[in-house]
């Protein structure tokens, strides 16, 4: 998928798309210095990184939701989501130079977002309205995690590859849950897991 194509996608403003680019300029010229990212995912970072995080805005229609990210690495999927006006987007990083690298962004591109540079069980365990995340672990310690910042309105909004399916099946041995799937717009494999209602068994 090209820029172009991604842009009208979305429905990108001008100065949307000018701080994205600068992001994934921040994004290549720091991941030389320490590995941020898979270094091929740069050679197609507009779909892989930019594309990947805003096909959840699809999910999230309101964007003053208060929205966790946790394990957000090098700020995916919370900075494209900040860029595109989400208003309420707190990004959980455990590494300092990642935690770093995001806070460094948030301040040149201007964002209304905030990074916590700590581990999930140590933050502040207060109710949000979404949780996102890709690619930090399992389906079933996703749910566990999440448990810490949930109350009943709370939904889960997962970025997932190939392995979603078995992962499920995991999660529902120690959970219940209600969830749906839908087609990831950026891996033919990947899928984006929908959960609500989720409890421990």
């Amino acid at each position: 998928m090209t820029k172009q194509e991604i842009i009208k996608m979305f429905n990108l403003k001008k100065e949307e798309v000018l701080l994205l680019d600068q992001y994934i300029f921040q994004l290549k010229k720091t991941n030389k210095l320490f590995n941020l990212v898979g270094r091929s995912t740069l050679t197609n970072p507009w779909e892989r990184h930019i594309c990947d995080s805003l096909q959840l805005s699809e999910f999230i229609k309101n964007k003053k939701s208060r929205i966790l990210d946790m394990g957000s690495g090098a700020g995916i999927p919370g900075i494209p989501l900040s860029v595109i006006g989400y208003e309420n987007t707190v990004m959980v990083e455990a590494k300092n130079k990642k935690a770093n690298f995001i806070k460094e962004v948030i301040f040149s591109l201007k964002l209304k977002a905030k990074v916590i540079n700590t581990r999930l069980e140590e933050l502040q365990k207060k109710p949000t309205e979404f949780v996102v995340c890709r690619a930090l672990a399992p389906l079933a310690k996703l749910i566990n995690y999440s448990l810490l910042f949930a109350d009943k309105n709370t939904t889960l909004v997962f970025l997932k590859g190939k392995s979603a399916n078995n992962e499920l099946v995991e999660a529902k041995e120690e959970f219940k849950f209600e969830y749906k799937l839908f087609k990831s717009k950026t891996n033919k494999e990947g899928l984006v897991v929908k959960i609500t209602n989720f409890k421990k068994k």
